[in-house]
């Protein structure tokens, strides 16, 4: 790809609040730059560390301020033409303007300080990071239609970008949006790639998918990882080195994908999901297999003192939503006797905060990899595992 000397962002300014030569300090976990002009941070999208840059006040808030750029003074050596015609519009990629060696380097800084600033450790230099083929890498998405258009949504807005082809989907994925008419639906709906078949949202059909030696099911609406290339590797980290125990417990468990891989490892499992949907799926999963299921929230799943039947647990995954751990959740996981935990997240942030409380009470911080999930976006997941003292 050819490299690009300059970038204009897109977005509302005048001429009155322009700022000259301002310098690119580093990216933040939104995947935003971050400066510093008139005594205050400017959050700047669409930027590189290292670059200088014009840019325009857009909002301003009490402790920092949010900008566009308007014009590149000195480019970063590792700025790219962006390949996809609606980078900037569409809401979805924000990296795509860096080469993807460096977003990889981006994303590795991005975990240093958070775990610095959240949970008060510094992470080793070298922080193991695993890389995506970087197209053609997604096989579920979420499309949007308001009745006009089919795509995704602008960038900060909840319009809806209208998209011919997405550079980062399976041509399956492609073909299908392309032939859905505006009005065939209104909101959003979740589509899944599978072979030569797509699967929707609402579409009853079972899917049944090949991921190392195993098959699991599901169908369209309910939650499965989007990289078809990164999910074997993923499941194999949180695989290694398991040995064989007496009961594992398979926190946010959905429709059972490690619960799969822990079934011959274990003599035992729990698992916990609170959105009934998965249930029917978890049981075919696990068929044959010695488990029990929960079907309601980790926290009520304590509020109901069951947790007070296990005392000793050889191995713990808990994979839970963006906002991370409860507060009854941890002290669960720092009170009962547990020889392995493994912490699974999409959102290192509160990541972060949680290690900081488990290491507080006695966890130790045995191994972390990140796993770039979405290339070209600020989105990663993340795996740390943790011993007990």
């Amino acid at each position: 790809m050819k490299k690009m000397k300059r970038w204009i962002s897109s977005g509302n300014a005048s001429e009155e609040n322009i700022l000259q030569n301002i310098y690119i300090e580093t990216i933040v976990s939104g995947g935003d730059g971050l400066a510093r002009a008139e005594g205050k941070v400017v959050f700047v999208p669409l930027v590189i560390p290292g670059e200088t840059i014009d840019l325009s006040i857009i909002e301003e808030k009490k402790k920092f301020r949010r900008g566009i750029c308007r014009q590149i003074i000195k480019p970063s050596e590792h700025r790219l033409e962006p390949f996809c015609p609606y980078y900037g519009v569409c809401g979805g990629c924000n990296l795509q303007h860096m080469d993807y060696d460096y977003q990889l380097q981006v994303k590795k800084e991005i975990l240093k300080d958070l775990f610095r600033k959240f949970a008060g450790i510094e992470l080793h230099q070298d922080v193991r990071f695993v890389p995506s083929p970087p197209l053609a890498y997604r096989h579920r998405i979420q499309i949007h239609s308001d009745g006009k258009a089919v795509g995704f949504k602008k960038r900060g807005s909840d319009a809806i970008a209208a998209i011919e082809k997405c550079p980062l989907l399976t041509e399956p994925l492609n073909s299908h949006i392309a032939a859905l008419s505006p009005d065939s639906f209104r909101g959003r709906k979740m589509l899944f790639n599978q072979g030569d078949s797509i699967f929707e949202e609402g579409d009853e059909r079972e899917i049944s998918y090949e991921l190392l030696d195993r098959t699991i099911r599901f169908r369209a609406d309910l939650f499965f990882q989007s990289n078809h290339f990164l999910l074997p590797e993923l499941v194999k980290y949180v695989m290694e080195d398991l040995s064989p125990g007496e009961e594992a417990l398979d926190l946010y468990c959905g429709t059972g994908l490690f619960s799969l891989f822990l079934k011959d490892r274990y003599k035992k499992i729990t698992a916990i999901e609170m959105n009934p949907l998965t249930e029917k799926y978890y049981h075919s999963n696990m068929k044959g297999s010695d488990y029990s299921y929960y079907g309601f929230s980790l926290e009520q799943w304590i509020r109901k003192g069951l947790h007070r039947k296990h005392r000793h647990l050889d191995l713990v995954i808990v994979d839970p939503p963006r906002t991370g751990l409860s507060e009854s959740v941890r002290s669960f996981l720092t009170q009962c006797s547990i020889d392995k935990l493994i912490y699974v997240s999409c959102d290192p942030v509160t990541q972060a905060r949680d290690t900081k409380i488990l290491l507080e009470k006695g966890y130790i911080m045995e191994d972390m990899r990140g796993f770039d999930f979405y290339p070209h976006s600020n989105h990663m997941e993340n795996v740390v595992k943790f011993t007990r003292n």
